[in-house]
């Protein structure tokens, strides 16, 4: 009799296998295509979605399945779009419906209560949201913090030379980011990665990475008593945690204001302060969306400086070119500063380029579609994760002829190449800071141009220079150079130019004195 109920079981194990793949292979059958179903397991692709540098999976689907393909991974269809055209399409014109965030209860509802625009659902607390950042980093708010980025660049220069290797050129540059997006978020600044604030608000960086990266919760849990959520325990004292930290700075901007002093510098928490009221934030709710810049900026502004470095590395005679440029228009008697961009076309144009060359946001947090969509005769089901992968992208041989060269010259001349400022996303989730995080390559990159030679560390072995690997790229949501074996000389008459980098940062010192809380 057993063994009759066991091959009963079999069978109807098989039965329900065999049922539950047709019905998703019907549904296959009207959408993009994409890698088959496992027969066994889920039946779905879960072995097919990478785990790391999606970009490059995502890139082999392309040239296999074409420009929309779809995976489905448990019950979630995801979505990868492979081209500027499919993107525009359906995360631009079609943002009405492709501009929410898939569910996330473990990072988004229980460890950050929905008040992390990142993860927030579309919607009109997402609208809200959005205003108040927008508010804080638009095109004509981003003015308001040259001066600082200015400052902060001219110290960070003093740094690079005074320091020994890369990881303290690393350490300089991240405190560099750090400040600039501290000053846009409560209009403070801070002089050492040690500051009490910089080590909670990475405390907290990290535990949101782990818990946005850790196993979902299945929504049915949802339904058991709360003491009996065990899944909730650590998240929700995180959150207890950060939002402790977050109330301390607003409530340090709202002293300043108070106390009437020219302190409170213009930022996210000044403006949002002004205007929350119109934005019906409660404090707790404001405290969050000022930690955005934070949340948004530092890493990927660090980032971009770092494939900077690291294309002058690989591509000596643009550096050489750019030198040429600023020694003809500024001189050596000054650093370059805003004001010059008009007249440092080639410049400018390299920091398009290293946006383009190597995109420091390779894919991005997927959109999700709020309703079914149809594109192009291919049916997207409601609810499915859309990836753009902004890295192939980035490399059309159309638009940009020899893609994995680094040519600033494409930007140039009567028909440079079409802009590309998918770098920061697409639609309405484009990242709002993409304004800041230019002008902080900008400054940074001319400063760099002007004041050093950059070139490869010597390796002692071989006593020749370190011989680079221009795809030697580390990270999955933000990603950088693994390494930029550098070394920084002095340009020119070194005593002069150090005499000049020294003065211009004791100044900028004295100068950074009025955003020191």
């Amino acid at each position: 009799m057993a063994p009759l109920r066991l091959v009963a079981g079999i069978v109807a194990l098989t039965l329900l296998i065999v049922i539950r793949r047709r019905k998703r292979l019907r549904l296959r059958a009207s959408m993009p295509p994409g890698p088959e179903l496992a027969w066994f397991g889920l039946g779905d692709n879960q072995r097919d979605m990478p785990k790391h540098e999606a970009w490059k999976t995502f890139t082999k689907w392309y040239e296999q399945y074409g420009p929309v393909v779809s995976v489905l991974v448990g019950s979630t269809n995801v979505i990868v779009l492979g081209t500027v055209k499919a993107a525009t399409d359906l995360l631009e014109k079609r943002g009405s419906i492709y501009s929410s965030r898939h569910r996330q209860i473990l990072a988004g509802e229980i460890y950050s209560g929905g008040m992390r625009g990142i993860g927030m659902p579309y919607g009109r607390r997402w609208r809200n949201w959005r205003s108040l950042i927008h508010s804080g980093l638009s095109i004509e708010a981003s003015k308001n913090y040259k001066p600082q980025q200015s400052l902060e660049a001219r110290i960070l220069v003093k740094d690079f030379m005074d320091a020994a290797d890369y990881k303290q050129l690393s350490f300089h540059l991240r405190r560099f980011a750090v400040s600039v997006v501290l000053n846009v978020g409560y209009g403070e600044r801070i002089k050492t990665l040690h500051d009490k604030m910089v080590v909670e608000n990475m405390e907290i960086d990290r535990y949101f990475l782990k818990i946005l990266s850790s196993n979902s919760v299945w929504p049915i849990l949802l339904r058991l008593p709360k003491w009996l959520q065990w899944f909730r325990w650590e998240p929700e004292r995180m959150r207890h945690r950060d939002t402790m930290v977050y109330m301390g700075l607003l409530d340090g901007v709202k002293e300043r204001i108070a106390n009437k002093t020219d302190s409170a510098k213009p930022s996210v928490a000044v403006r949002g302060l002004e205007k929350q009221q119109d934005w019906g934030l409660n404090d707790i709710e404001l405290a969050y969306a000022c930690s955005a810049p934070w949340q948004a900026g530092g890493s990927t502004t660090s980032q971009a400086i770092h494939v900077f470095l690291f294309a002058m590395l690989l591509n000596p005679d643009v550096l050489e070119k750019a030198q040429e440029e600023i020694d003809r228009v500024v001189g050596r008697s000054r650093q370059p500063e805003f004001d010059d961009i008009d007249t440092l076309p080639y410049v400018d144009a390299i920091c398009k380029e290293v946006l383009r060359w190597r995109p420091v946001i390779p894919i991005g947090v997927a959109h999700c579609n709020t309703t079914a969509d149809v594109y192009e005769g291919m049916y997207i089901p409601a609810g499915s994760k859309v990836y753009a992968n902004i890295d192939l992208m980035s490399k059309d041989p159309v638009a940009y002829p020899s893609p994995d060269e680094f040519k600033p010259e494409r930007w140039l001349g009567p028909n440079p190449a079409p802009a590309f400022p998918f770098s920061f996303g697409f639609g309405r989730r484009q990242c709002p800071g993409m304004h800041i995080a230019t002008n902080a390559l900008f400054i940074v990159a001319s400063k760099l141009i002007w004041a050093f030679d950059i070139k490869a560390r010597v390796d002692p072995l071989t006593g020749r220079p370190v011989i680079l690997d221009p795809d030697d790229m580390a990270g999955d949501l933000v990603r950088g150079p693994r390494d930029v074996p550098c070394v920084l000389q002095v340009r020119g008459n070194s005593e002069q130019t150090r005499a000049l980098i020294l003065a211009e940062a004791e100044a900028a010192e004295t100068e950074a004195l009025e955003f020191t809380p």
